[in-house]
Order: C-alpha cells, then structure tokens, then sequence
C-alpha cells in the first residue's frame, strides 16, 4: 500500500495523469444520434463508436433520439452533463437552418454546446422522376414550375434542401410545393417509386436508384469527377452553393481535458483507412478537421442563411409545406 501511495504522489508531483486501475470499469460513452437507424448520420457514428472503443477503452454507447427533423435529440444533447460522458450528432438542419425557420427550438445552436470536429459533407442533389416529369436540364425544370405548381420532396422541415426549394422559386419566379419526407433516403425512394415527380436531397441517396431518377444539378461549388455532366447550382446562379454537413458537438461548459480527449479520439477515428473507405462508399466526403473550424462553420452558416431565408419566404409563400 505505502509502495502504491508513493507511485500516485511521485506521478502528483510530476504532473502525470494517473489512470484508473485496469479493474474499474470505465464509465460509457453516450452518442446521442438524433437520425434514423440505417441514415448516413448513423453509419458514420456506429464506425466512430467502434474506434472510441478501441482507442479510449470504455463502452460507447449509441442513442437514437428521434423526432421533429432531429430537434429533440440535438435538444437532449444540449441538457446532458458537461462532463464527457455525452456527445452527439448534428447537421447543417439541426444547428443552421432549423433555428432560422423555426420560432422557437428549445436550444441555441452555438451557446448550447461544444463543437468537438466536423464528420464529414454531404453533396445535396436536385432531382425528377423522368416518367413523371420529363425534364432533361435545370433551365427545364424551370420552365415548368412557372405554367404550373411542382410538388417537390425533402428530408423534411427546415432542411436545407427545403430551402434550395425556396431558392428556387425565389429566383426563378416558379412555384414549387413542398412535401416533407422522414429523411434522405425515404425522398430519394418516394421519387424512384414514383409518388414524387421531383425531390432535393442527398447525392447519394439518389445514387442508389440508377435509371430511375435523374439528376439535374447539385449545390456543391464544383461539378463531381464522378457526374461530369450534372451541373452546379451556381452554373445558373452564381454564389448559390448549399452542401451539407454530418458533425460531432457536446454541451457547452466542457472541461477542457475532457473537450481535447475527446476531440483527439474522434477525429482519429474518422482519419481511419476503413472509416474513411466506409464514408466514401456512401457518397460522403470525410473531413475530421479542428473543433474550431465547426464552430466557424455554424456561424458562418447562421450568417449566410438569415437573410436568404428571409427574401425567399416572403417572395414565395406557395413553397410553404402542404
């Protein structure tokens, strides 16, 4: 015992952690993941709860915390204890867009949490169902929604691919109206079975269904390597350019050790061969960068939407969800 004493008070005075006995269990990990079993959001977090458990030695646990477009899971998130013992996922909806299209959420974006790393971006996608609407181009599309209404798909309120929607009635002058889907995937399968002649959503959501959709332009800055022929949105428009994004936040109030064990352990888990090959296969792009970048991120984000929210909404009331 006194042998033990004096290891833990030589380790005290040289200002080296002492770490737990190998025979006390080391408390768990909870992820809070506020998407369906089976989305993007998810498959990202079981491959980063697999690394956590690896590299940090404690249980990771994953909690599907579902409803209101990912509010009550983000919002759960925002309640838990700042002590590492609780992170989760968000997204350019849950942290950007929601916020600014809804009167009141029971959180504040930045104020209510730690940003921990940015997972990964997502390509968002402007699509038709070629039996229902025949359209080969944007300019087409266009053309159409000022003789006559469009119904059009999202993964759901408040989601940034509503608002590409309101941007495009907005600067077009068209009439879309949207129809709410519980996620990406269900758009992309509402479109292809055909009870939808258009929907915005993930790329790669799309990509499952070759032959039965067609896409007509995506929101990143650039056109993809591996769609040569499909345009960006800001072809047409320049500076229009909505991507989307996957990310890790916990509460605010972190300590700062927790915050860099954290943080460090996430983002090795992202930078993993298999991780990253897993993400890629999804359509997803992986990222991983600094915790400060996210924060910027969301910020930046809040920004940029605010006042484009505001012009397309009051432009365009037949966008409204029906």
């Amino acid at each position: 015992m006194k042998r033990i004493l004096g290891v833990m008070a030589l380790a005290l005075v040289l200002g080296a952690p002492v770490e737990q006995a190998a025979d006390v269990p080391r408390p768990p990990i909870h992820i809070i993941v506020p998407f369906a079993p089976g989305t993007a959001g998810d498959l990202v977090s079981r491959l980063v709860a697999e690394e956590l458990r690896a590299t940090l030695g404690q249980p990771v646990v994953i909690e599907h915390q579902i409803g209101a477009a990912g509010r009550v899971g983000v919002g759960s998130l925002a309640r838990a204890p700042a002590d590492g013992s609780v992170i989760g996922m968000g997204n350019e909806s849950t942290h950007v867009t929601l916020p600014l299209l809804t009167v009141r959420t029971a959180y504040d974006p930045v104020r209510d949490f730690t940003p921990l790393t940015l997972a990964a971006r997502t390509t968002m996608a402007v699509a038709v169902n070629p039996v229902l609407l025949p359209v080969e181009t944007l300019a087409q599309l266009l053309a159409v929604a000022k003789t006559r209404p469009i119904a059009f798909g999202s993964p759901g309120e408040g989601s940034p691919q509503q608002l590409i929607g309101l941007l495009l009635a907005q600067r077009s002058g068209g009439s879309f109206e949207h129809v709410p889907q519980p996620g990406a995937a269900a758009t992309a399968r509402e479109l292809a079975e055909g009870r939808l002649p258009m929907a915005i959503t993930t790329l790669s959501a799309l990509m499952a269904y070759p032959g039965k959709v067609r896409i007509l332009a995506i929101g990143d800055a650039t056109r993809r390597p591996a769609l040569p022929d499909v345009p960006t949105l800001s072809e047409t428009w320049p500076g229009v350019v909505v991507t989307g994004w996957l990310a890790y936040f916990a509460p605010a109030g972190m300590p700062q050790p927790a915050h860099a064990r954290l943080t460090t352990a996430v983002r090795a888990a992202l930078a993993k061969p298999r991780v990253i090959a897993a993400l890629r296969e999804q359509g997803l792009d992986p990222v991983g960068g600094p915790a400060e970048e996210l924060g910027e991120l969301v910020r930046a984000g809040l920004e940029a939407w605010k006042p484009q929210i505001r012009r397309a909404s009051a432009a365009q009331p037949s966008t409204a969800s029906r």
